[in-house]
């Protein structure tokens, strides 16, 4: 099995530095330009499935991934991007920044310090999660034959690749969050063995963000 994990592409809410989280916020029209030039990229990748975030952001770039192929698209909730709770929608940066600094600080710079916000989620429970998918997936046997495309988010997506390394929780981002529509490949030849074989790739030039 081969399994190829993308972050999805750029939202409006991501150009304007807030946090989504499980907020269903679309892409933009350069986030379907990313996915597109990723899928033609990607085009002779001869994919049997795929599984997405339910959020619509992750499953657009799938299906612009995916354009004129017929792939299944699969939603799968253990896919979906950490719970901001009640700060999703505010600034993170910027002039209108409007969430507490500490707070926001300990999420990317000291995560072994970070609190799920009120009404939020832990790191704890997006890498319980997502190492679940990862375990799932790849202890299929009727699997072992696929190429399969994952699309999910940024701190789904550290989780994920996270569940295949020895790895703190301080070192939880790996030198910072997947640019959008990078691709990560992960080789599981046989069942139970997913091994991390490349990750974050971009197949844009950084100008297109």
């Amino acid at each position: 099995m081969r399994m190829y994990i993308i972050r999805h592409g750029q939202t409006p809410w991501n150009a304007k530095k807030r946090l989504q989280g499980r907020s269903d916020i679309d892409l933009n029209e350069n986030g379907v330009r990313l996915a597109r030039l990723t899928g033609e990229a990607l085009r002779d990748i001869p994919f049997d499935m795929a599984f997405t975030s339910p959020l619509i952001r992750a499953r657009h770039t799938a299906e612009c991934l995916l354009a004129g192929r017929h792939v299944p698209i699969i939603p799968d909730e253990r896919l979906i991007e950490i719970s901001f709770g009640v700060y999703e929608g505010k600034c993170f940066a910027g002039p209108e920044k409007n969430v507490p600094e500490e707070w926001f600080s300990s999420f990317f710079d000291a995560p072994e310090n970070f609190k799920a916000a009120p009404g939020g989620e832990s790191l704890d429970d997006v890498e319980k999660r997502t190492a679940d998918f990862m375990r799932d997936i790849c202890s299929r046997r009727e699997f072992m034959d696929k190429t399969i495309l994952v699309s999910t988010h940024g701190c789904a997506l550290r989780g994920l690749l996270n569940s295949l390394r020895e790895s703190s929780r301080k070192d939880y981002w790996h030198g910072g969050v997947s640019k959008n529509c990078a691709v990560s490949v992960v080789d599981c030849e046989k069942v139970g063995s997913p091994v991390l074989v490349e990750e974050n790739h971009i197949y844009y030039e950084d100008s297109c963000l």
